[in-house]
């Protein structure tokens, strides 16, 4: 995907490549930058073209390939095969209808329901996602609802039609920890319900340790590495998912606990993730990366299978591997 402006073109991802299988939860983790949520909207046409263009490539869904699609097959596609829950409801809902009225507007377009059926159907999705009072609360506006009945209602809008796969983006962003968990056991209670598959983007490790089979670390628009949930935590074969891991407050080790310790500070990845204006040279977590050598700077790594169901872009996995087990 690139885009193209007017001082010039933003390489924002590059190469991407995943799969996601049916009832899977795969995880897309990285630093803000990194192209998480641009991969999310390009699989669903949502970037104004222009400036948005997608080079090469292909998005199958199924037997399709969504490139491919007129907009008004990707419609049909939108909502209804595949939605999305976004980041922050409140831009994502409009303040001027009831709740009930726009989950209503999605199953009459895709489910080719009557009006009055498909309000009773926003009620039914509303009590679904455990929405207290979901007839009240239906007849209600976007600012009369707090944080997390807002995101429950986007969870609602987004399971209507129930859908095949289900994208997420930050979709806890904002609240509290305690609300936090009630939206992602919900969504991992319906996909449990549906056979739906999530792709869940976050930058909550956390997260990814609770909900998902399957990760996909991104840096710099590009997939550094990717693999099963376990085997990535366990033994990390990139430096930048080493370094997301070691950032990662740990309530025992990062905290004093007697009077004068200090505790451990918190890793940090020192550097910025690179411009995507110009041609990166070499690896682009390079110049961020303690392992770099002179071949990293020059040639950039290919995504290769590693280990059993664990892939990488680095030259020197082997050594991190075996610095990362002493």
């Amino acid at each position: 995907m690139r885009f193209h402006v007017p001082d010039g073109v933003v390489r924002a991802v590059n190469g991407v490549s995943f799969d996601v299988h049916r009832g899977e939860t795969l995880a897309v983790v990285g630093e803000s930058g990194s192209g998480k949520s641009v991969t999310a909207l390009s699989i669903l046409g949502l970037l104004p073209a222009p400036p948005a263009r997608v080079e090469s490539g292909r998005i199958r869904f199924g037997e399709r390939d969504l490139l491919t699609l007129p907009e008004a097959a990707m419609r049909d596609v939108r909502g209804n095969s595949i939605s999305m829950i976004f980041q922050e409801p409140m831009t994502s809902l409009d303040p001027l209808m009831t709740v009930g009225r726009q989950i209503a507007e999605t199953i009459e377009i895709h489910q080719g329901l009557s009006r009055s059926d498909a309000l009773a159907a926003a009620v039914a999705a509303l009590d679904l996602v455990r929405v207290p009072e979901p007839a009240r609360r239906a007849r209600q506006y976007p600012f009369q609802l707090s944080g997390g009945l807002r995101q429950r209602v986007m969870i609602a809008m987004a399971m209507a039609c129930n859908p095949r796969l289900l994208i997420a983006d930050e979709p806890t962003t904002a609240l509290d920890v305690t609300v936090q968990a009630q939206i992602l056991n919900l969504m991992d209670e319906l996909k449990e319900r549906t056979g739906a598959s999530i792709i869940l983007i976050t930058h909550d490790l956390g997260v990814v340790a609770e909900m998902a089979q399957q990760v996909v670390v991104m840096y710099a628009g590009q997939v550094v590495e990717r693999g099963g949930v376990h085997a990535l935590f366990e033994r990390p074969l990139h430096p930048y998912t080493l370094g997301l891991l070691g950032s990662v407050p740990r309530l025992y080790s990062s905290l004093a606990t007697e009077p004068g310790d200090d505790g451990e500070d918190l890793r940090e990845i020192p550097g910025i993730v690179p411009s995507m204006r110009d041609a990166i040279p070499g690896c682009a977590f390079a110049p961020r990366c303690p392992l770099a050598t002179e071949r990293c700077r020059r040639e950039a790594p290919p995504l290769e299978l590693k280990r059993s169901g664990q892939a990488a872009a680095c030259w020197e996995s082997g050594r991190l591997g075996m610095e990362h087990a002493a």
